[in-house]
Parts: structure tokens; C-alpha cells; sequence
């Protein structure tokens, strides 16, 4: 248990992090290929990646790279794009020459530390995911061939997760390959599933699944099996995040708007308020500040993405620390997390809201990173 000072301490290091932090929505301006920014009520702040920028045709996705920049796909381009974080200005294409993505759509950092992108394209090399790593380097296929895959996710146990949309047939699924990218069967098939784009992990993991054609949220047990129509009547849904609340944002390609929900899927109203949103197949919250006290800044967080409930340490970065503990927003200590034998922290047992990982490295300075439980 900590002893009073230390959560003193403690509280100190929350407040100035708490100042340093600051979660900017992102959401893709696909008909006119630019990306706009949004302040956590909606306001509309900019058209943050100019229109055609750095030649961005059609943005699918975007990632913070630990590096501090922006990766975004675009439809009609054969290279990662990468963008300055504070101005977006373009700064190069990011992935290497060797290959020329097919039709890229969207990425995850794995457990792995690589970059994953899903594909469009119409022959076996670009209909695969492929992953790259972390510097840009092409290092081939993880899938075999696996056409109009969108949203995916990984299990505790590294297995990775793929929505398939079905364009070719009208009916979609979500398919599970092993941690070598090997098909071992469809976790979800299309009895009630039609489209899928985006899918996410919730309670006892239980997966939440967006189908783009039917207009819905379908809920989904640890199985497999059918729940529930979580959220109805939605206009081409195609993108999710969540906001410091807990509540739900989900943006409607069809409807060129982005609604708001709250956690047991009531209608709040439309969240975006400003500025022009067409085509829009992407919404995400990124913390932008680095998460870090003033003294002690490190340039990559620690885990990856920092809302959900299913988080992925990046190797490298908490290679340099002794520990990570888990504290409250008032100060209060959690629990330790070993990340010495861990590549990915499950915390579903956790009450949804804002939380801090405060880590010690070796000559015993603390980094701060702040996270957003939501089950």
C-alpha cells in the first residue's frame, strides 16, 4: 500500500498531467479527401488535413505512429501517407517503394509492434493484410488472401479478428486467424451479419460488431453467437470511438454525420456541429500531448490505442521501465501490471473512466500516460 506522501506525490504528478493532456477527434472528410478535427463536444476545429493533401485520395484510416506523426490510407494510393501532428502538414510518403498497396484500407499496431493494413485490391498479393514495420519497411503478407477486409482486432492470446465486408456477395463476416496469420475459421458467419466494417471487444468479451448494409450495432457473445440489435437504425455506419464519458461515437458514411450514444446504446443526437463532413468512414480520438509529466517526457506511450478495454504495450517503449502501476484520477493506487511477461493488458475489470499508468524506469523517474477505460 502506498503511504500517504507518495500519493501526495502522486496527486501532483496527476495535475500537471491532467493540464499536458488533450484527446483531438479526428474524422475523415472522404469526398473531398481531407480529414477534419473536432474539440470532445463536436465543435468543429479545422480542416486539419487540407483537401488533397500530399495527393490524399479518398482517406480510409488514421494512426498515431509512436514517432509523434500521423499515418493515414487513402483508397487510390499506393503509399502510407505521413502528416505532422500539431499543423498536418504532409511529410512524405511513409511506407517504402517495394510494395505498392492495393487499395488500402484500414491499420491497427498489433501486439507485435508492426503495422497492420487491410487491402481492396483485385489480385492475391493486394488482397492480403500485410504489415509493415514501424519504420516503414514492407515485411510482407499476414493473411492469405483475404478480399474487402476492414476493422480487426486481437484476443488476449494474439489471435487477430477480421471484418469482412462481402461485396462480392452481399454478405459479410468476421473471420479469426492464429498468431502466424493462419485462417482457423469464422468467429461470426452471415446468418444474421450482412456487411461488416468496424468491430470492437466489450464486457466478457463479447464483440460489437457495425454492419454498414443492415444500418446496425449487433452485440455479440465470446462465442460468436447472436445477442442482440444493440443500436438500430443507422445510415451506412462505418467508424467508432469513444468519448472521456464513456459514451459512443459512431460516424454514418451515408448520413455524413457522426451520432452520439450513450453506453447502453440510447440515441443522444448528432455530435458533430460545424464545418463540412462528407462521406465520412473514419472517427478517432488521439491523444495528442504525449502523455507524459513536463520533466520526464518519453516520445511514445505505452500502450496502444489509449481508450478500450483491451490495451497493447508497445515493446519497445516500456522495455525501459521497471514498472507500471495503475492509479485513479484522485491519486488512488490500483494495482501493478506485469509487464515483464505481458504484451497486452485486459482492463475490463475496471469501471469505465478516466485512469493514469504511471511507469519507473531504472534510475527511478516516473513517465505518465494517461488512459480511458471503456468496456
Amino acid at each position: 500500500m502506498k503511504n500517504f506522501k507518495t500519493s501526495l506525490l502522486i496527486l501532483s504528478l496527476l495535475a500537471s498531467t491532467t493540464l499536458l493532456s488533450q484527446i483531438r477527434y479526428y474524422a475523415c472528410n472522404r469526398a473531398l479527401n481531407a480529414v477534419n478535427t473536432y474539440e470532445e463536444d463536436g465543435t468543429f476545429i479545422e480542416e486539419f488535413i487540407t483537401s488533397n493533401s500530399g495527393g490524399l485520395t479518398n482517406p480510409q484510416d488514421i494512426v498515431l505512429h509512436p514517432g509523434g506523426f500521423l499515418l493515414v490510407t487513402g483508397t487510390f494510393n499506393e503509399r502510407i501517407k505521413k502528416y505532422d501532428l500539431e499543423t498536418g502538414d504532409y511529410l512524405g510518403d511513409w511506407s517504402d517503394n517495394s510494395f505498392a498497396l492495393g487499395r488500402p484500407s484500414k491499420m491497427s499496431i498489433g501486439p507485435d509492434n508492426l503495422l497492420y493494413v487491410t487491402q481492396w485490391g483485385q489480385t492475391a498479393a493486394t488482397s492480403k493484410i500485410v504489415r509493415f514495420d514501424l519504420e516503414g519497411n514492407y515485411l510482407g503478407p499476414f493473411t492469405p488472401s483475404a478480399p474487402t477486409g476492414l476493422g480487426h482486432v486481437w484476443d488476449e492470446s494474439g489471435n487477430f479478428y477480421l471484418a469482412i465486408f462481402g461485396v462480392n456477395t452481399g454478405i459479410g463476416n468476421i473471420r479469426k486467424y492464429n498468431t502466424e496469420g493462419n485462417y482457423t475459421g469464422l468467429h461470426i458467419d452471415s446468418t444474421i451479419l450482412e456487411n461488416p466494417t468496424y468491430i470492437w471487444w466489450g464486457d466478457n468479451n463479447e464483440m460489437f460488431v457495425q454492419d454498414f448494409t443492415a444500418g446496425k450495432v449487433l452485440r455479440y457473445d465470446a462465442n460468436g453467437d447472436y445477442l442482440e440489435d444493440f443500436i438500430t437504425g443507422l445510415n451506412q455506419p462505418e467508424g467508432y470511438t469513444f468519448l472521456p464519458n464513456g459514451n459512443l461515437l459512431i460516424s454514418e458514411r451515408g448520413g455524413n454525420q457522426i451520432i452520439e450514444f450513450n453506453p447502453d446504446g440510447t440515441n443522444i443526437g448528432r455530435w458533430d456541429n460545424g464545418g463540412v463532413l462528407t462521406g465520412v468512414n473514419f472517427i478517432k480520438a488521439i491523444d495528442i500531448s504525449g502523455l507524459s509529466v513536463a520533466e520526464n517526457q518519453i516520445s511514445s506511450n505505452f500502450v496502444n490505442p489509449s481508450i478500450g478495454s483491451q490495451f497493447i504495450f508497445n515493446a519497445q517503449v516500456i522495455s525501459q521501465f521497471k514498472s507500471i502501476s495503475i492509479y485513479s484520477t484522485s491519486g488512488q493506487y490500483i494495482y501493478d501490471i506485469d509487464i515483464k511477461n505481458t504484451t497486452q493488458w485486459n482492463a475490463s475489470k475496471l469501471s469505465n473512466g478516466l485512469y493514469f499508468m504511471i511507469a519507473i524506469d531504472d534510475l527511478g523517474a516516473k513517465n505518465i500516460q494517461k488512459i480511458i477505460i471503456k468496456n
